[in-house]
């Protein structure tokens, strides 16, 4: 993506790209200070992360894609991802992970670390407003493609694109309530024609201690002849303990994940394993669900025993539609 901006407004951004403009309380400094600090003072953390992909084609109403379940951290202020229960996280690329449908990356933690721990954004007051019953001050911003802090991806097609948006903060307490992000200009052979993310901030306590963080975020893309939206739900936050096995309760499921040690069999191509499954329930499963399978007999490869009847076999739940998700657009924020 391109921000096609005159030479003399891109000028302005980028002398003006620690400050105010406009007319308003001189709250910014007060704000950007305090959650300068909360975003110092976090630790290295991780949360089950739940996404609802739908798709809504013209008039029609939104169809639930599929239903998607990571695990995300936020480790030396990366956001990393691995399927739940892994017994680490690896610094890959997400698409390895989730290689079809869309998806996005900056919502847990980025997107704050953009506005408040860097100079990248240009900030204008815009008033008070009542948010959830309790007043706050609005700001506009925006930040500019020469920041290469967005990205959007659709398939193997990727543009750096700059944005704008709004944040609220609440009046009394400085707190940031919400996060709005708008893609600007891009470009037409994404076949993308917006690109919108929406954070919701809460305070969440993690080792007896409270930290604000990300509750939930919506992102939203629309294409020629459809819009694809994702409304992501983050729980079960916790201290991120480096190479300890990582598996969390989700409230929605009402289940405890526990993990034996498990030993790695590799099964030679072609061999079929007798396996006896529970049922699946569909309206519950996720992508990214552990699975486990009990061997029905021996499993063996010309006579050597390769695993025990009764071992168990764990996998993860890779989808529950009938066909693949076609692959279209991505979103990723980075500092």
């Amino acid at each position: 993506m391109r921000l096609t901006l005159g030479s003399r407004t891109t000028g302005f951004l980028l002398a003006a790209a620690s400050c105010t403009f406009g007319q308003g309380p001189d709250s910014l400094s007060a704000i950007r200070e305090k959650m300068s600090a909360i975003l110092l003072r976090q630790p290295d953390y991780t949360c089950l992360e739940t996404v609802e992909r739908t798709e809504q084609s013209g008039a029609n109403r939104s169809r639930v894609e599929d239903t998607l379940r990571l695990e995300v951290a936020l480790v030396e202020g990366k956001e990393m991802f691995a399927w739940p229960g892994s017994r680490q996280f690896e610094d890959r690329e997400l698409r390895d992970l989730v290689s079809t449908g869309m998806f996005g990356n900056g919502n847990f933690a980025v997107y704050a670390r953009i506005l408040f721990l860097t100079n990248l954004a240009v900030f204008e007051y815009q008033g008070e407003a009542d948010f959830n019953g309790r007043p706050a001050v609005v700001y506009r911003f925006r930040v500019p493609r020469s920041a290469n802090a967005h990205r959007l991806r659709v398939n193997e097609r990727e543009a750096v694109v700059g944005f704008h948006g709004s944040f609220y903060a609440d009046s009394d307490s400085l707190d940031i309530r919400r996060v709005e992000v708008v893609a600007e200009d891009i470009p037409e052979e994404l076949g993308v024609s917006s690109a919108e993310t929406t954070v919701t901030y809460g305070r969440v306590r993690i080792n007896g201690e409270e930290f604000l963080l990300p509750v939930e975020s919506e992102l939203r893309m629309a294409m020629p002849d459809h819009v694809d939206r994702n409304w992501v739900r983050f729980s079960a936050c916790r201290h991120f303990t480096g190479e300890s096995t990582l598996s969390f309760t989700d409230p929605v499921l009402e289940q405890v994940s526990s993990a034996p040690t498990a030993i790695e069999v590799e099964i030679p191509t072609g061999l079929t394993l007798p396996l006896e499954m529970p049922p699946i329930d569909l309206m519950q499963s996720a992508v990214g669900d552990e699975i486990r399978a009990t061997l029905r007999s021996d499993l063996k490869d010309h006579g050597r025993l390769l695993a025990p009847k009764g071992a168990v076999a764990q996998g993860i739940f890779s989808s529950w539609t009938a066909a693949p998700i076609p692959s279209r657009s991505r979103s990723d924020s980075r500092i």
